[in-house]
């Protein structure tokens, strides 16, 4: 919810100084409707409205919607991974990789197939041309459904191996995946297990609220399986 106040705050004010003050200030619409359909698109639209495709591409009208949003959050990225002193990525096992979002000269060697859960950015080609690439857009500190979570682990676990799990910078959507996969796999057997199995892996993980609810109701379907 803190998205939508945040998002729908922005996209009001812009709005309101276009209208004061007129003029070139008119430009600030168009910044306006990007916060204002990031808001949307938390308030329930969901991911879709970024346009993530299944080959790991932003479709063209989403992404000319979105500019003013995503430039800012590119940007944003950029600066964290040029002075974040976090590895790139931490081997879970010696099945999973978890980590940020890669450049493509990024790419591990050891990595056969690689999980993308990034909406907002499209997947370097080196990243995508693997033995299996999976992309299955998430927004930022959010979730998805007990279910889809779970079915997703599950296809995982039939991947080639080793599999890189990210987000964009591998602490919230890729952490809850690898938890769930904790879990999923038998390696964990409650959700704070598999959640500090990840932190001591990765310490920079951090699962929001609705992301610790769905990790706890997977733990909970599990046990009841």
């Amino acid at each position: 919810m803190k998205y939508v106040v945040l998002f729908s705050l922005f996209a009001i004010g812009l709005t309101t100084s276009a209208i004061l003050q007129g003029g070139w200030f008119w430009l600030l619409v168009y910044p306006a409707i990007s916060f204002a359909l990031m808001s949307a698109a938390y308030l329930g639209l969901g991911p879709e409205l970024m346009g993530k495709r299944d080959a790991g591409t932003l479709a063209p009208i989403s992404v000319a919607l979105l500019l003013p949003y995503l430039l800012l959050l590119w940007t944003v990225w950029h600066l964290w991974r040029l002075t974040s002193h976090e590895p790139k990525w931490n081997a879970i096992n010696g099945d999973f990789l978890l980590g940020r979002r890669l450049l493509g000269s990024e790419m591990p060697p050891e990595a056969a197939s690689v999980v993308d859960l990034t909406s907002e950015f499209a997947e370097p080609t080196a990243m995508r041309s693997v033995a299996c690439y999976r992309a299955f857009p998430m927004l930022d500190a959010t979730g998805r459904t007990t279910a889809e979570i779970r079915t997703l682990a599950q296809e995982i676990l039939e991947m080639p191996k080793p599999v890189y799990l990210h987000c964009a910078q591998g602490h919230g959507r890729s952490g809850l995946l690898a938890a769930a996969l904790l879990l999923e796999s038998g390696a964990a057997k409650t959700a704070d297990q598999a959640f500090e199995m990840v932190r001591a892996v990765r310490p920079g993980v951090h699962l929001s609220g609705p992301q610790l609810r769905v990790l706890q109701e997977i733990a909970g379907d599990i046990a009841g399986d």
